[in-house]
């Protein structure tokens, strides 16, 4: 078995969890404004396709026969087809639609509940961190079908005043099919 030594700052692993689990209540509890308080207005925000690669047979016998990343279409890829790829122009202007009369696709609001785990962190530099995590969400809205989305996230955090700032976030949702009425969400 082959394990790589890691230096674990447990320290900054439970302030990235709390910055996260704040994060998650306050989306949750609908306090878009508060929320866009910890979003750096450099943030890239981004949603990446997610499709099924035909298999390489130069990368058989290698774990990049099997990685996740030949499975991302990125805005900056060969199809170019994200999902979503967002500034902080974007993501103000989706935050704001809910309190608008005019936001009839979020009225009522809908109901979410975020559950953050797996939460790994990596120092960069200049107080900045890469910090991997994995969620589920829990959707409904309208009285109609409930849903649940899972997935993983891979942020850029940078320490700020006693605690974070979003920098950049890239959620890689795990649906082969999109079955969701939306993903317009934050996730």
């Amino acid at each position: 078995m082959n394990t790589v030594a890691v230096d674990f700052d447990m320290e900054l692993i439970a302030r990235v969890e709390q910055f996260y689990y704040r994060e998650a209540r306050l989306l949750d509890e609908r306090c878009l404004q508060q929320w866009l308080t910890i979003v750096d207005e450099s943030i890239e925000y981004s949603m990446p396709t997610r499709f099924v690669p035909q298999p390489d047979p130069k990368l058989q016998d290698t774990e990049a026969f099997l990685s996740v990343e030949r499975e991302l279409d990125r805005a900056d890829g060969p199809k170019g087809s994200p999902i979503r790829h967002d500034t902080f122009l974007g993501i103000f202007a989706r935050t704001f639609r809910p309190y608008k009369t005019n936001g009839w696709s979020e009225a009522p609001a809908p109901r979410t509940r975020r559950m953050i785990s797996n939460v790994e962190v990596t120092p960069l530099e200049n107080d900045e961190y890469r910090a991997y995590s994995n969620f589920m969400m829990f959707y409904s809205h309208l009285g109609k079908d409930n849903h649940t989305i899972t997935g993983g996230r891979r942020d850029v955090l940078k320490a700020v005043d006693g605690s974070f700032k979003l920098l950049k976030r890239e959620v890689i949702i795990d649906m082969d099919i999109i079955t969701v009425p939306t993903l317009a969400l934050i996730f």
